[in-house]
């Protein structure tokens, strides 16, 4: 799972902003059935989700829950199979 962080946020790009990678592995063993993998590209403004679902249910399931935690979602890049 690849994290990163925004320059300036207390750390530099490849470094795992706080939290995001604890978050994307919350949100995917609580919704394994519908997703197989989440990852969350931190970039300046917010986050851009990535990953793999089984539905566009798992996708949407992820969007909310990252939203849920007051996370600011760039893109939802979650590919459907």
């Amino acid at each position: 799972m690849t994290v990163l962080s925004a320059p300036g946020a207390g750390s530099t790009w490849g470094e795992p902003m706080a939290g995001l990678l604890d978050i994307a592995s919350l949100i995917l063993d609580r919704n394994r059935s519908h997703l197989l993998e989440l990852k969350l590209d931190g970039v300046i403004q917010g986050v851009v989700l990535r990953g793999r679902a089984r539905s566009y249910y798992g996708k949407q399931i992820a969007l909310c829950e990252v939203l849920r935690r007051g996370i600011t979602v760039l893109a939802n890049e979650i590919v459907v199979i």
